[in-house]
């Protein structure tokens, strides 16, 4: 009987930061998805929370 690797769990927030850094992710994403995103500044934090909240209301 052939042994199973190590089993990790797919809720590791490690493993998942080291495929992100690794660009291990984008081979698993549509060409059409940006790769490249705004900086969180709190300006644009305010405006994402302002509109969440416009959603629930």
């Amino acid at each position: 009987m052939a042994e199973q690797a190590t089993d990790t769990s797919p809720d590791d927030p490690d493993e998942l930061a080291a495929t992100v850094e690794a660009g291990g992710f984008w081979r698993l994403v549509p060409g059409w998805v940006p790769r490249h995103f705004a900086e969180p500044t709190p300006a644009l934090l305010e405006h994402v929370e302002r509109g969440l909240r416009r959603l629930v209301a």
